[in-house]
């Protein structure tokens, strides 16, 4: 973000933040990092509330609507940013410069004609998006009904499917209350027959960096115990020992 900053030349910023960690520790990491390189300053810093509070969004929004900075930079969530154009667009504030970050620069829900007049040209970064080889595969055969499962894992799909299906599993033993607007799940229904968000795998961006994550420590490892003495990669030509294997080594061997 600081690179585009610097490479258009603007100077004078706006910064709204969610009011948690995610945008507290950008806030701090953003100001230091601005004011390391003396090439900019924030006209305002801002955090918006985690509720619909109507009285802050109004006065955040008549801040930015005084401000003479017309670049505005947010590090929040989509449901936030949502909140807060309701009153954007209430307001009529045009001719900022938006710059999005990953949490809502890819958000389908900001991308509507409403909105357009408001965000059209934003800046936004996102995380690259990669596709994981049998995923929906392994989702499609998730089931309620599944022995491997464990108490607390099972309890957990059969939520989910409840909330698929819209249904009720009902204990053994325990009678059906006829007069609720819900049916019985049977755990025969199809998963792959429903459209949830669930199983549209073309956006997996968080997802896939936690993939390749868990995928390099799991080859580092088996580089490591497939080590040679005298032809390691540490001092000596050494391997490392799994019982006293340090974090950096992992590292070392994963990132060449």
């Amino acid at each position: 973000m600081l690179q585009i900053v610097r490479r258009f030349k603007w100077t004078w910023l706006g910064l709204l933040i969610s009011d948690d960690d995610y945008g507290l520790n950008v806030a701090r990491s953003f100001q230091s990092d601005l004011a390391e390189s003396g090439r900019g300053c924030l006209a305002y810093l801002e955090a918006l509330p985690k509720r619909n509070d109507l009285d802050q969004l109004q006065r955040i929004v008549g801040i930015m609507k005084k401000s003479t900075s017309r670049v505005v930079i947010v590090f929040a969530y989509e449901n936030h940013m949502l909140n807060l154009l309701e009153e954007v667009v209430k307001q009529n504030v045009t001719g900022l410069q938006w710059m999005a970050s990953e949490a809502w620069a890819t958000a389908i829900n900001l991308q509507t004609p409403s909105y357009m007049p408001f965000l059209a040209g934003t800046l936004g970064i996102a995380i690259r998006r990669g596709e994981i080889p049998g995923l929906r595969e392994f989702l499609l055969r998730i089931r309620p009904d599944n022995d491997t499962l464990s108490t607390q894992d099972n309890n957990l799909v059969k939520q989910f499917w409840e909330h698929i299906f819209q249904c009720k599993f009902v204990s053994p033993g325990t009678e059906f209350e006829g007069q609720t607007q819900e049916k019985l799940c049977t755990g025969n229904e199809i998963l792959k027959n429903v459209d949830t968000e669930f199983l549209d795998l073309s956006n997996l961006r968080p997802e896939y960096n936690v993939y390749k994550a868990v995928y390099a420590l799991a080859h580092a490892l088996h580089d490591l115990l497939q080590c040679v003495p005298g032809s390691g990669p540490f001092k000596g030509q050494s391997c490392a020992r799994l019982q006293g294997l340090e974090p950096w080594q992992v590292c070392f061997r994963s990132f060449p």
